[in-house]
């Protein structure tokens, strides 16, 4: 009894995800969930509430979109390797 190993089946091509991109928060969550948590406490329009809500507005205000990320250069070298690791059988 030989171990054979299982087929795997060829990938289209290689991408490595970029764990980076994801870490970006919004500076805005903290207060966001402040004010949740008071709400749950104190029932939504409370006035105990108020300033969380207020400052939440602000933050919002002033808040802009951030430059989208740029990509990284890892995903096109693998794309050119993708070729010489898959190589067609002539």
């Amino acid at each position: 009894m030989g171990l054979t190993k299982p087929a795997v089946p060829p990938l289209p091509r290689l991408r490595v995800k970029n764990a980076v991109a994801k870490q970006q928060t919004n500076p805005c969550l903290v207060v966001m969930s402040q004010m949740l948590s008071c709400w749950a406490s104190n029932n939504e329009g409370s006035p105990a509430c108020k300033d969380l809500e207020q400052e939440l507005k602000a933050c919002m205000a002033k808040s802009t979109k951030l430059p989208p990320p740029t990509k990284p250069s890892l995903n096109y070298h693998a794309s050119r390797l993708l070729p010489k690791i898959h190589k067609k059988r002539e």
